[in-house]
């Protein structure tokens, strides 16, 4: 059962419950026996407590109480709960007044008002609590799976991307500059250091500044610039607002690396890769383009085997799953004959 179906069994049940309790608490504790338009007006209670509950709900969501630290989130719980308490006191002073079970000197019994709104809004409070639980330990299992897929995916990314032979290329491009250019071949040597630094600790993050991410693409074409020199040609066309996003780490750079690989690498006359990003409704949108030709098979098998492109995208599309669930994707086409674009959005 998914977490939206979850939610709407639980509501619904727990304040069908809450009326059962109210109708047999009735009979227990009084011992009178329970008329119709008392147990109508029971049931009625439960679907304002229901309405309620669930605006309530929305508000949470909505307004991100969720990822709230504790010092901002309890003053926003206890007012609402209170203003809710006396919402519904309101509203079954309506219900009582249809059922003919209102009782005038209840709207000026301050005493009445307060411990009932009072009464009220610890139910609201309980709801919330329990809502906030729930969510705690949902996050927390998540959190569990992203840890130990992470693992997974950190060798996968030593093994397809800083490979050996990735590091080995790099090496030789560089000891080639050192008599050539020192200068450029110093460059060479920090921003190969870099893409090692960022790929050791990246395990330790869930996510990173895109500036980062961004950083790191450039490093690695940087260097794979020395060893296809004319054959290899970058263009970037960023927008402004992209550095106010967050990303997996590594995922842009396995991405890129994917087009290197398996798009210009088996192009004698090299190609282009052009990295594209723009904002729309709140998503960060990448695509990337590189020359070359998607073998449709390749991109479905996904086989284990490092050298094919279907074990990074397969860790890619896991790793936005665990972090976004369906509010990311990964697709990759072609474009064109001579042209694969990869796009991916991730909400901000």
């Amino acid at each position: 059962m998914n977490k939206h179906k979850l939610y709407w069994v639980l509501q619904i049940g727990g304040w069908i419950f809450y009326a059962v309790v109210q109708i047999f608490g009735f009979i227990l504790f009084e011992g009178k026996n329970v008329h119709t338009s008392q147990v109508v007006f029971w049931i009625i209670e439960a679907l304002i407590f229901f309405i309620f509950s669930h605006i309530f709900r929305n508000i949470i969501v909505g307004q991100g109480w969720l990822i709230m630290r504790m010092p901002s989130l309890i003053p926003r719980i206890i007012f609402s709960v209170f203003f809710l308490g006396f919402l519904v006191y309101g509203a079954r002073l309506l219900v009582s007044s249809i059922f003919n079970m209102y009782n005038p000197s209840m709207l000026f019994d301050i005493y009445k008002v307060v411990s009932l709104s009072c009464t009220f809004a610890l139910i609201f409070f309980v709801w919330a609590v329990l809502y906030f639980i729930y969510h705690y330990f949902e996050k927390y299992n998540i959190s569990l799976q992203h840890e130990a897929a992470l693992h997974e995916i950190e060798l996968n990314n030593l093994k397809s991307q800083l490979n050996p032979h990735f590091i080995f290329n790099a090496l030789n491009s560089i000891r080639a500059l050192v008599d050539e250019n020192p200068l450029k071949s110093k460059n060479a040597i920090t921003q190969l250091s870099n893409i090692l630094r960022n790929s050791l600790i990246s395990d330790k993050k869930r996510l990173t500044k895109f500036e980062d991410e961004f950083n790191t693409v450039r490093d690695y074409l940087s260097l794979e610039s020395i060893r296809f020199e004319e054959r290899l040609c970058v263009k970037f066309d960023i927008h402004p607002e992209s550095y106010e996003f967050l990303v997996p780490p590594l995922m842009l750079q396995t991405l890129v690396e994917n087009g290197i690989k398996h798009g210009i690498s088996k192009l004698k006359e090299g190609g282009i890769i052009h990295l594209k990003t723009f904002i729309s409704d709140s998503q960060l949108k990448v695509q990337i383009r590189n020359s070359g030709q998607l073998q449709l098979e390749e991109e479905v098998s996904m086989p284990e085997n490092e050298n094919k492109p279907g074990l990074g995208l397969k860790n890619t599309r896991k790793r936005l799953n665990l972090l976004y669930g369906d509010e990311a994707y990964l697709k990759v086409s072609n474009e064109s004959e001579n042209i694969v674009i990869t796009e991916l959005v991730i909400p901000k």
